[in-house]
């Protein structure tokens, strides 16, 4: 079965992603920000992480750069709805420059996300 780290400050998006994860057969482990993600990386080990662009703390970004440093080759799914500081696009392309291996814009459908999930995992 394959674990994925679900790193998302939204609880009620945490769930349903929980949700349509492990109804396909994953492993989901949650962390509710970023730093919390980090922690969890550093302790264990992910086929994957699910990760939000915003979060308060640490955000997907800094995530991404920093859980280089602990899994080199983590396949990393980056999700947003938008946020404050710089238009989606301009993060999304961000988050693609510091190795994520798909963008998501919310909202999206369970089988949009399991498309990305699978593609980052054969990735």
């Amino acid at each position: 079965m394959k674990r994925i780290l679900l790193v998302e400050d939204q609880p009620l998006v945490r769930k349903a992603v929980r949700g349509a994860l492990e109804d396909a057969g994953f492993e989901v482990v949650e962390a509710a920000d970023g730093e919390e993600g980090l922690s969890v990386a550093r302790q264990s080990t992910f086929d994957l992480a699910i990760v939000d662009i915003w979060m308060p703390r640490v955000d997907g970004i800094e995530f991404l750069k920093q859980v280089r440093g602990v899994h080199a080759e983590l396949p990393v799914v980056i999700i947003s709805g938008g946020g404050p500081d710089a238009p989606l696009e301009v993060k999304a392309h961000l988050a693609q420059a510091h190795g994520a291996t798909e963008v998501l814009f919310k909202p999206f459908e369970d089988e949009e996300l399991l498309a990305a999930v699978n593609r980052a995992l054969v990735h």
